[in-house]
């Protein structure tokens, strides 16, 4: 038996944030053979990836870049959440930093009240300075984030931490490359968390234990799935870990070239359903 896991943004998701029909007819097709394990391992939440892939697909998921690993009938199996008091100095920093970020918890991601006005006015100051720049994509950008399921809107994100749920990960989303390299210095080399990315314009704070390739050897070991029995299907930074330690590593036609060079084949884009060419094509499953 192998275990397969795919990333959902820019992989198994098209550009417009949809999933591949294809693909998802590829995973149903591969699980009604009972031979392999499919599992999708992505930044987001759980709650958000049953709403994205269908609540009838039952999979066992890691979610918030491998802070939770449930198996397919919803089991927390692990979760590796941000230190209660480091999260909350997390927190504090990024308030003083006048920046849009969410809190990704076991149940809600919490979104502060007037968070997209502050990305709208961003978007409005780049306009401004660059009026050749694409405005239309940038606003693209803020409903996709908008669209998350799951949200929660409240006024102070330090309820969050006064409330005491594990807090899985701090994601930053901002316009501002300044203001974005700043946070990113800010939160190198600290002991208890490490940042990632799965998209442009967006940074993301876990604990040093999260990462998605531990997770997947947890996940591997669960199922007693040996790692030279992993596949992996990704396409930004945040799949690197995956891609260092799985047996076979698919790219995605889109991936960043740190995940080309790691990988073992390379697919077609996720707008041309690279998942399910890779999984019915490529791969000798």
């Amino acid at each position: 038996m192998k275990l397969i896991a795919i990333d959902l943004d820019g992989t198994l998701l098209t550009a417009e944030s949809k999933p591949s029909t294809e693909g998802l007819a590829a995973i149903r097709n591969i699980l009604s053979g009972e031979d392999h394990k499919v599992t999708i391992c992505t930044g987001r939440a759980r709650f958000d990836v049953k709403g994205i892939i269908g609540e009838d697909l039952s999979i066992p998921i890691i979610s918030s870049n491998g802070a939770a690993v449930h198996d397919e009938r919803g089991r927390l199996l692990n979760e590796t959440p941000i230190p209660h008091a480091i999260a909350a100095e997390s927190i504090n920093y990024l308030l003083e930093q006048d920046v849009y970020f969410e809190i990704f918890c076991p149940d809600d991601i919490y979104s502060p009240c007037g968070g997209e006005g502050k990305l709208q006015a961003e978007i409005d100051v780049l306009v401004s300075a660059n009026p050749d720049i694409d405005a239309d994509t940038l606003q693209a950008g803020v409903q996709t984030q908008f669209q998350q399921f799951g949200f929660r809107h409240i006024d102070d994100l330090r309820e969050v931490v006064q409330a005491g749920s594990p807090i899985y990960k701090l994601l930053i989303f901002t316009y501002d490359d300044a203001k974005l390299d700043r946070i990113r210095d800010h939160f190198r080399d600290q002991p208890f968390v490490h940042t990632t990315a799965a998209a442009k314009h967006t940074l993301e704070i876990i604990s040093t234990e999260t990462d998605k390739g531990s997770a997947l050897q947890f996940l591997a070991s669960y199922y007693d799935i040996d790692m030279a029995d992993t596949i992996v299907i990704g396409d930004s930074y945040n799949d690197i870990s995956m891609f260092q330690i799985a047996g076979t590593k698919v790219a995605m036609g889109n991936a960043v070239e740190e995940v080309k060079r790691l990988s073992t084949l390379t697919t077609r884009s996720n707008n041309e359903h690279g998942v399910a060419y890779a999984l019915n094509t490529l791969l000798d499953l």
